[in-house]
């Protein structure tokens, strides 16, 4: 599955089937680690903001894999990722960054942060 800019991508979301990548962010440096039973390990979780044709712009919370087991190759997570804090405030700036979220919900959210 590509997950580049401009790519199709197919989860049901909303009845709709079809989606096209408006933006991927991902970590500067995917999580590596050593697993008893797969090896190596290097974990790549991802945002990436999608828009199907009636314009609908939705967030898909993604991971990869790639382990000894599978020779290095990444192989696409089946369900939603495991993030520690870090790793969620490095996705969520670059996501602001990259412009994913409307004005409405970055004030929204920095009210949020304000009040806490």
């Amino acid at each position: 599955m590509a997950t580049t800019t401009g790519s199709k991508v197919h989860p049901w979301y909303k009845a709709t089937h079809a989606w096209q990548v408006v933006d991927v962010v991902r970590l500067k440096q995917s999580i590596r680690y050593r697993d008893g039973k797969q090896g190596n390990v290097s974990y790549d979780p991802r945002i990436m903001l999608l828009e199907n044709e009636t314009k609908c712009k939705v967030l898909w919370f993604t991971y990869w894999l790639a382990t000894d087991k599978s020779k290095g190759k990444l192989k696409w997570g089946q369900g939603s990722p495991m993030l520690e804090e870090n790793a969620l405030l490095e996705l969520m700036r670059q996501a602001i960054k990259s412009g994913f979220f409307s004005q409405d919900f970055l004030k929204g959210l920095a009210n949020e942060l304000r009040d806490h």
